[in-house]
């Protein structure tokens, strides 16, 4: 009788072993689909959240706030604008994001004593390498959508003024100098075919506060 209960009990103790590691693998099938549903629903989605977190710091030496000068042979349209504080929007991912600290904005155009043509091209690369040289990575290139536009037209009241983005017609180029202390340094730009439009700012220190 002994041995009979012996074997009918490791009997049921396999058999309860058995239910629960079948539980067990369901549950993570079930998980493995949720998951995977998630990821395709992400990814069939239109934007991803931009994360500063990806970009890598960098220690290069940047100097005086707007940091970069013309290219040789180009110059500003007209008087720059400078803010000590502002809030311009920059497209993070095609997103119309809002980033407040100090700004810097202009037209550039060829020098007055430029005989070449302008040249949009020269314009873009030249900026590229001062940025990328100085640490800055590109985070976004591309037309922003309408729909981004339509949604922020009412906060946006700087859009005319000198060195706006015509994000209507042309595609712009997103670049961020991730700084040690959290001035990071945010760059937009694009051009035409007769000029172009940089637009810079400078978040405030992480220990100073949004605003100064």
């Amino acid at each position: 009788m002994k041995k009979t209960l012996i074997i009918l009990s490791i009997g049921a103790l396999l058999a309860a072993c058995n239910k629960k590691a079948e539980q067990k693998t369901d549950a993570a099938y079930d998980t493995v689909a949720i998951e995977t549903h998630t990821a395709i629903e992400k990814s069939s989605g239109t934007i991803t959240q931009f994360d500063i977190n990806s970009v890598p710091v960098s220690n290069a030496e940047v100097g005086d706030f707007p940091f970069f000068s013309f290219p040789k042979g180009l110059d500003f349209q007209n008087k720059p604008v400078q803010r000590s504080y502002d809030r311009l929007f920059f497209p993070l991912n095609g997103v119309m994001t809002p980033i407040e600290g100090k700004v810097w904005k202009t037209y550039v155009v060829n020098e007055k004593n430029n005989t070449e043509e302008w040249s949009l091209p020269y314009f873009l690369k030249s900026y590229d390498e001062a940025i990328t040289k100085a640490g800055g990575v590109k985070i976004f290139d591309g037309k922003v959508s309408q729909q981004e536009l339509d949604r922020i037209k009412e906060e946006a009241k700087y859009f005319g003024e000198e060195g706006s983005i015509d994000y209507w017609n042309e595609p712009v180029k997103v670049y961020v100098i991730r700084r040690p202390n959290g001035d990071d340094i945010y760059i937009q730009l694009y051009g035409n075919t007769s000029t172009g439009a940089i637009q810079i700012l400078q978040k405030a220190p992480a220990e100073q506060g949004a605003k100064p």
